[in-house]
């Protein structure tokens, strides 16, 4: 890809929900005040798969298999679908290169600009959180993959009257995080 179309892609990236630069081998802001987080969704105790948002806008799901089937698995179903897989960046290798240990770390930058581009145009803000990232890593034999919840992202950055966007994209994100995609 070429330089250019990845940095248009990274500018104007979103979600069909979503938006990544491939590293193989950081979104960070201010909350304003007067902004809540989402509330808590409660997680269902017998299906531990149900996607949770806490009150650090982070959705957490247990994946099945490893960190590189979940990774393989995740950029099949984004080639599978409306999305464009912006990168993939390998932190444990990253660490490696710096003779740093770091278990198992992916992230995959992914979007839609089709689905972006409205909620920039709501607030130019939320550029800095686009495009979305699904977060991959080993903790203690398990498989986890985390994302920014949409709505979490729509308040933090003022965002009104997208609330069939958001769902759509938090539908996405589920969707690539359990294993249960339903395409973008």
């Amino acid at each position: 890809m070429e330089r250019r179309t990845l940095l248009w892609l990274l500018g104007a990236g979103g979600l069909a929900g979503l938006a990544g630069c491939s590293t193989e081998g950081g979104s960070s802001g201010l909350s304003s005040p007067s902004r809540t987080a989402p509330e808590t969704m409660t997680q269902n105790e017998t299906d531990t798969n149900t996607p949770e948002s806490g009150d650090d806008g982070l959705v957490t799901v247990t994946a099945e298999g490893s960190v590189e089937s979940t990774v393989d698995r995740i950029t099949a179903d984004i080639e599978a679908s409306d999305l464009t897989l912006l990168t993939t960046i390998d932190h444990a290798g990253n660490a490696a290169s710096v003779d740093a240990e770091l278990p198992p770390t992916t992230l995959l930058l992914v979007g839609n600009p089709a689905v972006g581009v409205p909620l920039m145009q709501a607030s130019r803000t939320v550029a800095i959180d686009l495009p979305q990232k699904l977060l991959v890593w080993g903790d203690d034999g398990q498989t986890m993959v985390a994302y920014n919840d949409p709505q979490y992202l729509a308040q933090r950055h003022g965002i009104d009257g997208q609330s069939d966007r958001l769902a759509q994209i938090r539908s996405v994100l589920d969707g690539l995080a359990t294993g249960e995609s339903q395409g973008g």
